[in-house]
């Protein structure tokens, strides 16, 4: 690099440069010493011109001698080069010319550009708050609340970064958050998931496959992982998850064959005597029509190809504008009853249904040989001893140094507060927990966020019987979910390991929304001899002969780390929320898969701690290894 003086010092860009983005600019004194004022520019390469634009200025001594600085490439940036300036006006050093790059993708219409994190965006925004140019090392210490899916990877994103000086407080004894499998007995494989238990690869589509792409980073996790761990305890296999078959059994209305057994899907299929019509196909047709427009070959194949993007395009469309209720019922003009077939007069949010009947429309589905557990497991050896569990943090406050001060009780009628003190904090907590936090004054957005978005509930209830009976039936079953009426809900069967002899266990009841709540409000003793009602008038004597009398039951409304599902934003909640998520307010940032776009999986955690980390990357400087996180975890729909 070209430096006017004999110092040796240079200035160099840590990548080709593109208008209206983030670039690093490093700094090597050589053997000169800056004391006083720094200042950065750029224009003509013409030593003797006086430079067209001023990137920032910083105070240096002999002690403080910063290397590296950020600098946000204007939008008209023509080629030149860079100057470091001390106080007197004498270049210290001019880099070699640079070229930029005009290119820069449009994402829609530009009312919803801010449903993407645009870092150039966030870090003007920061900058507005200092009076210097940012000078950075990588001495901060980042603080990360929740060993949930996103608490984990928010971690590791950081270590990969080279930053070292964090840590993960938990306040359970385990990791992984909603990702939880149990396991009966010592068995590896009598187990099921309490919490998400699958992932969607493909649609069966006409004569090609529509794939599901927005569940990848959930599979490059794992490939990381593996690569990471490098061993078979830790190693994270993806097997073929079954979601329903011709042999899953098929209940409702009562309606069974003449020999009293209950028929599979199959049979329903080839028989329509086996349907009694209940008097609603009327309705499932309205609905129909009144839907038809988010569910067409256009749009299943922009959710196929860019989430992101057919979310902003569904919030172009003024699907947020709406209730699923309101569409139906005030603007397609349907019947109440047609409405309450289709909402159960709940208001529901028409993206949301979007996004599921998409995501519900797939053929080919993974899960996790061994249980999802295996996913979280996976961090223990990478992040080490960054995880201190027990630590049930209630508060946040900033100190008058600017740092933010994390505290907790070690009883609840404690009148005293234990703390640590970060830079930053990234919570990884559901807000159904953070509401009910002591919190330092928020803007009144992000605030409303915290206190009113919508969460859906869901229970579970595990039943283990002495063997897999109904894998030994004519039509055996093997994996798959059963379609009944039943106040059970869903019946899953295991995936895993078919054929094994011993004790095997079905997710006997799965029931979200209202019926997740009404089965809350039972003791665990009244849940789960309703559940084994449903269980028995399914199966009959072999169901009852087979159970051994252990479950396990999971209300998520009832867990005191969770004190809920997940969101399940109600109208108008991601077009207003969705922004403030990318603010960065005394030093804390927000994440998890409440604050993203597709909420429930596991991938909208994984995305919304890129997004976390990357606000922190940028602002401390390293601008260079936000580039390097989005680009490894390929995360299109953020903009650096």
């Amino acid at each position: 690099m070209a430096a006017p003086a004999s110092s040796g010092a240079q200035l160099s860009i840590d990548d080709s440069l593109q208008a209206d983005s983030l670039t690093n600019i490093f700094l090597d004194y050589g053997t000169k010493t800056v004391d006083g004022t720094l200042t950065l520019s750029y224009g003509s390469c013409d030593a003797g011109s006086e430079s067209t634009h001023i990137i920032g200025i910083t105070e240096v001594t002999s002690e403080f001698q910063p290397t590296k600085f950020v600098w946000a490439v204007p939008s008209d940036a023509q080629t030149g080069c860079i100057f470091a300036k001390d106080a007197a006006g004498n270049i210290i050093a001019q880099s070699e010319p640079y070229s930029v790059s005009t290119k820069f993708s449009k994402r829609g219409h530009p009312e919803f550009e801010d449903m993407y994190f645009d870092a150039v965006k966030f870090h003007k925004s920061q900058m507005a708050k200092r009076d210097k140019i940012h000078a950075s090392d990588k001495s901060e210490k980042i603080g990360i609340v929740g060993a949930g899916m996103s608490g984990l990877f928010a971690g590791l994103l950081l270590e990969q970064a080279g930053i070292h000086n964090y840590e993960i407080l938990e306040a359970n004894d385990r990791l992984g958050g909603r990702v939880h499998t149990t396991y009966f007995g010592n068995s590896s494989t009598a187990y099921q998931e309490m919490g998400p238990m699958r992932f969607p690869i493909s649609i069966d589509y006409g004569d090609k496959k529509l794939p599901v792409t927005d569940h990848n980073s959930v599979f490059a996790l794992a490939k990381e992982l593996n690569k990471l761990n490098g061993d078979e305890e830790h190693k994270i296999e993806f097997i073929k998850w079954i979601q329903s078959t011709d042999n899953n059994l098929s209940y409702r209305n009562g309606v069974r064959l003449p020999d009293g057994r209950v028929p599979t899907k199959g049979q329903v299929a080839a028989n329509a005597t086996l349907v009694k019509d209940s008097g609603t196909s009327e309705f499932a047709a309205q609905v129909g029509e009144a839907t038809e427009e988010f569910y067409t070959d256009d749009w299943f194949k922009l959710m196929s190809k860019d989430m992101y993007k057919a979310h902003a395009k569904a919030l172009e469309e003024g699907y947020d504008d709406w209730s699923e209720w309101s569409w139906l019922h005030q603007k397609s003009g349907l019947s109440l009853n047609a409405t309450d077939y289709a909402t159960g007069l709940q208001p529901g949010n028409i993206w949301e249904d979007m996004y599921d009947t998409f995501t519900f429309s797939a053929t080919d589905w993974r899960t996790i040989q061994g249980g999802l557990n295996r996913l979280a497991k996976g961090f223990d050896p990478v992040l080490g001893d960054k995880v201190s569990f027990g630590i049930k943090v209630s508060k946040l406050a900033v100190e008058d140094d600017g740092q933010v001060s994390v505290q907790w009780k070690d009883k609840p009628y404690d009148e005293t507060y234990n703390s640590k003190s970060y830079d930053n904090v990234i919570v990884g907590v559901p807000f159904t927990i953070v509401r009910n936090w002591h919190l330092p004054e928020l803007p009144y957005t992000l605030k409303s966020a915290i206190k009113n978005m919508g969460y859906s509930q869901a229970c579970k209830v595990a039943l283990e019987f002495s063997e897999r009976f109904w894998e030994q039936y004519e039509f055996p079953i093997k994996g798959g979910c059963d379609s009944t009426d039943l106040s059970a809900g869903n019946i899953c069967y295991p995936s895993n390991n078919f054929g094994q002899e011993g004790p095997g266990v079905m997710l006997a009841s799965y029931s979200s929304g209202d019926g997740g709540l009404r089965f809350a409000s039972m003791t665990e003793e009244q849940h789960v001899a309703r559940v084994l009602e449903d269980i028995f008038e399914l199966h009959g004597d072999i169901a009852k002969e087979k159970y051994t009398g252990n479950y396990d039951r999971v209300c998520w409304i009832l867990d005191e780390f969770q004190s809920g599902s997940w969101a399940a934003a109600e109208p108008g909640q991601h077009k207003l929320y969705m922004p403030s998520y990318f603010e960065m307010n005394d030093g804390i940032v927000f994440v998890g898969e409440h604050t993203d776009i597709k909420h429930a999986w596991i991938s909208a955690a994984l995305e919304s701690s890129i997004r976390g980390v990357a606000m922190v990357l940028v602002e401390h400087g390293h601008i260079k290894e936000a580039k390097q996180l989005v680009k490894k975890w390929d995360a299109k729909w953020m903009k650096i």
